[in-house]
């Protein structure tokens, strides 16, 4: 299978904080809510600031997220997961073009992981080779990775050398990810286990404005990152390429993946 692409908590503080100067929100706000079933602390578009504007019961609950959970924009940071081995990110969701819903989760190494410039067996920690197995069946991680419902691994290649290589390469590295999870899978719990596919991304676009040959480095290096989305609830039929690829267009949490740096969006199944 292949295409190319391309409830807050509650606190004081006035509405101000939240409204602009007319009292009514053009956008929801981005908050932080509790997700239904797990109780994690997620990000979310709130409607609630476009129905109940003249509610202090929601100013009041909006800013006591903030002073609680902090005070950067809601979605930005990565939750650690495995004593920061892996970052989290929020859930997001996206929609096939018949409008059925899917809803994932995505999980990104530490950015002091990546792929060895130019191989797709070779993961580095801090420039030294490790094993994926371990990192792989991390506990809190791999529970998730064994209740997901499909999981796709992402490979993409910075722009350094032929296109033609680069997609490959790209293509090698999520086959390489999906491959040694099939390894590990037979590890899970007793039950249904998650269906395995990877995703080609591509090359990535060559750095735009980094000023230093250090940066420029830098950015390639986090062009190779390890990226793994789960499926994690599906609506029937729905067409589960066109949802991943219309949530990873649309997702902001985590904005250092965006599938516009890149030139295409391959899905195989192993």
């Amino acid at each position: 299978m292949s295409v190319s692409r391309g409830f807050a908590l509650g606190f004081a503080v006035s509405a101000a904080l939240l409204l602009p100067a007319n009292g009514q929100s053009e956008t929801p706000e981005r908050t932080y809510g509790v997700e239904w079933g797990t109780g994690d602390v997620i990000c979310t578009d709130d409607a609630d600031a476009q129905h109940l504007p003249d509610d202090p019961s929601y100013a009041r609950a909006a800013a006591w997220d903030r002073l609680v959970l902090g005070e950067n924009e809601c979605g930005l940071s990565l939750a650690p997961l495995d004593g920061g081995t892996w970052g989290e990110s929020a859930p997001f969701s996206g929609r096939d073009s018949e409008g059925r819903k899917a809803e994932f989760r995505l999980y990104v190494l530490h950015d002091r992981y990546n792929w060895q410039a130019g191989s797709a067996r070779e993961v580095e920690d801090d420039g030294e080779p490790v094993e994926l197995e371990p990192i792989l069946t991390t506990p809190e991680f791999f529970q998730r990775f064994c209740a997901g419902k499909a999981v796709f691994s992402l490979g993409a290649a910075s722009h350094e050398g032929p296109t033609a290589v680069n997609h490959e390469l790209a293509a090698r590295r999520g086959e390489r990810v999906s491959g040694k999870l099939a390894g590990v899978r037979a590890e899970c719990p007793a039950g249904p286990v998650p269906i395995l596919y990877g995703i080609n991304l591509g090359e990535a676009r060559a750095p735009g404005d980094c000023d230093t040959q250090m940066a420029c480095r830098a950015e390639q290096a986090a062009q190779r990152r390890v990226i793994i989305v789960a499926a994690i609830e599906l609506a029937i039929d729905v067409n589960l390429r066109e949802a991943l690829q219309q949530g990873l267009e649309e997702q902001e949490v985590f904005r250092d993946l965006s599938l516009d740096d890149y030139d295409l969006f391959v899905v195989t199944s192993l």
